[in-house]
């Protein structure tokens, strides 16, 4: 036994259409708002590396610019002290260093044999000091003022000098040597050079310009560092971070490869965005960088508040989007509620409403549409009353004709079993070979065929009431196909069955369920003059509610005048002796008794089809076992 399962609704089909269109409308936005704030929040982020590089660029271009005018001033300073000094005449160191220039710290002439200099403390004490051209210390030194006299005019460089160089200066290097911006001119006539040096380690303030130009008021979020080849010899980050070393990446990109940096980099083991370029002397070697930066953190929040404001204003829009879906779905939904009403009160009887709905999209067309449905609804229920009417009078009439009939088949009835009685007396008492045995099997089979039409018009006329039970119309026709295999013109006929593969369960009496399905059958099998198909068919209708079963042959039809009186009571076309026209008739009587609907379709020369329909029932109750292991159905 097989059993239909219906699937539940899902979540979505019980919504009703506003709130599908809600729905969709929240998800669309929904949806595009958390694709437009991510997608901003990347191109933020983006954007915001894009400006923190870009500025780290800029303030890297600051420090340089600020370390070259130093250089710059340096030379020039050496430049005016040369002609202070040509044609042999004392230098006059001695008066002291400039005092304008704080961060001039060595005043030195160097000639060939050696040469005397000024050194200014921290606290900006001055100490003159004597240097041995064959002294250990002096080689780059005296290097850099071959090339001053070689070029014959003033020239200045970032230099390294190491721990012994820079102590022939009076200065302790704290470490492998030291950092300094040295400027040298030739003095004119003669060999010797003036060199002016200033010391970089420790001195910050040399290069923390773009920290107070372009950030002023922050210098805790920025830095700006010189190195001596990796180590940190002088930053505005503090004195605590000498000494410590630039990030590896950065060291091999910048002081290995010769090249820029740009981008994330650790700064003492917090990131920072920051900028780095090479250091070269005046013989072109890297000797070490110069880097700012500022914390990522700055920008992360930067980035942060961004992406809040933006979130906040899409957040704006998207409470603006709700609003609107629910205003814009009432607005939509209403006609449709309109429309859903007016078909309410159709389906009450109330054949003279009309939907308004003044639009010219496709609600309004439905409207219209729905209107006019309204209207040949009406035409056709006055023409079907008009008709009614007709065939109320007619049925009024038929119901008196039978009630007559029925009056007196009752009375006839007795007269025939007597005639019939003494017919069969009479015929037993006579001698085989008498010759009035052919007159009584007339009169008895004539009074037999009289008996038959009184009992088909009794039952016609008697109402019985039905018992009804829940019963598979398939098995019924089953069943009634085992009954009218042996009726004289079923052997003529092929049968086919396209019973449905699930049960069909209607409420009904099966021994009159049956009888209408036995009337339909042999009426099929007297249509069919030669060899014909006789076919039977079970399904559901389209809305699940009812059963239709029908019975189609191809036998040879019939006229149109023909089918409209076919369910009248006794009316045939078999003649006198073949029926008596009740046949459809008690049929018909049987399937309204079963809130059914009968339908006939006949076309001459092609065949006919009875279609039979019934309300369908509930399937029985739950399975269980049978006492020989089998299914039952239970109620």
């Amino acid at each position: 036994m097989k059993f239909r399962y219906t699937p539940r609704l899902r979540f979505a089909e019980r919504l009703s259409l506003r709130g599908r269109l809600i729905a969709a409308f929240v998800v669309l936005i929904v949806t595009s708002a958390t694709c437009t704030i991510l997608i901003g929040s990347l191109v933020f982020g983006q954007k915001v590396v894009e400006l923190a590089t870009s500025k780290m660029e800029v303030g890297l271009k600051v420090a340089e610019t600020s370390l070259n005018a130093h250089l710059a001033r340096l030379r020039l300073l050496a430049a005016v002290e040369a002609e202070r000094l040509r044609d042999g005449r004392e230098p006059r160191l001695g008066g002291g260093l400039p005092s304008t220039e704080t961060a001039l710290d060595v005043a030195l002439r160097l000639g060939p044999a050696g040469g005397t200099g000024l050194r200014r403390d921290p606290d900006g004490a001055l100490h003159p000091f004597v240097v041995d051209a064959g002294a250990p210390g002096v080689a780059a030194l005296a290097e850099l003022a071959a090339y001053v006299r070689t070029q014959g005019r003033a020239e200045g460089s970032v230099l390294a000098l190491d721990r012994t160089d820079a102590a022939r200066l009076g200065y302790a290097a704290p470490f492998e040597g030291g950092l300094f911006l040295i400027a040298g001119a030739p003095i004119p006539a003669g060999d010797d050079v003036v060199l002016l040096a200033t010391r970089l380690d420790g001195r910050a303030e040399l290069f923390a310009t773009p920290i107070d130009a372009l950030w002023p008021g922050h210098r805790d979020w920025y830095a700006a560092t010189l190195f001596l080849g990796d180590t940190r010899v002088a930053t505005t980050m503090g004195a605590e971070w000498v000494g410590t070393h630039a990030d590896p990446l950065v060291a091999r990109r910048v002081l290995q490869e010769g090249q820029r940096f740009l981008g994330s980099a650790a700064v003492v083991r917090i990131p920072y965005y920051t900028a780095y370029m090479p250091l070269a002397d005046w013989r072109g070697r890297t000797i070490g960088m110069l880097g700012v930066g500022v914390r990522e953190e700055v920008y992360a929040d930067m980035q942060g508040q961004t992406v809040t404001l933006f979130s906040g204003l899409i957040a704006l829009g998207m409470i603006f989007g709700f609003a609107m879906t629910y205003v814009v779905s009432a607005w939509l939904i209403k006609p449709v509620r309109e429309l859903a009403r007016g078909m309410n009160r159709v389906a009450e009887g109330d054949l003279a409403l009309k939907v308004r709905i003044h639009s010219t999209d496709e609600l309004g067309q439905l409207a219209n549409a729905f209107n006019r449905m309204v209207k040949a609804i009406k035409e056709r229920d006055m023409r079907l009353h008009e008709q009614a009417d007709e065939r109320l009078s007619l049925v009024e009439k038929q119901v008196s004709i039978g009630r007559l009939a029925a009056g007196v088949a009752h009375e006839i009835n007795n007269p025939l079993t007597s005639i019939l009685s003494l017919s069969m007396l009479l015929q037993k008492g006579l001698p085989a070979d008498d010759a009035r045995h052919e007159d009584l099997d007339v009169i008895v089979a004539e009074t037999t065929r009289c008996r038959e039409i009184v009992k088909n018009l009794l039952d016609f006329a008697r109402e019985r009431p039905s018992a009804k039970t829940r019963v598979d119309l398939n098995q019924v026709i089953r069943e009634t196909l085992v009954l009218t295999r042996k009726y004289e013109g079923m052997d003529k006929v092929t049968l086919e069955t396209r019973l449905s593969a699930e049960p069909q369960w209607v409420s009904g009496d099966p021994k009159q369920l049956q009888q209408v399905f036995t009337n339909l059958v042999t009426n099929a099998a007297e249509a069919v003059e030669t060899r014909g198909t006789i076919t039977l068919t079970t399904d559901e209708d389209s809305s699940g509610g009812f059963v239709v079963a029908e019975v189609q042959d191809t036998g040879k039809g019939m006229p149109k005048e023909v089918v409209s009186r076919a369910f009248e009571p006794f009316f045939t076309t078999k003649g006198a002796r073949k029926g008596t026209g009740l046949g459809l008739s008690v049929t018909l009587g049987i399937v309204r008794k079963h809130d059914g609907t009968i339908d006939l379709d006949s076309t001459e020369g092609v065949g006919t089809v009875v279609r039979v329909t019934l309300p369908r029932t509930s399937p029985p109750g739950p399975l269980s076992m049978d006492g020989e292991g089998g299914l039952e159905a239970r109620e």
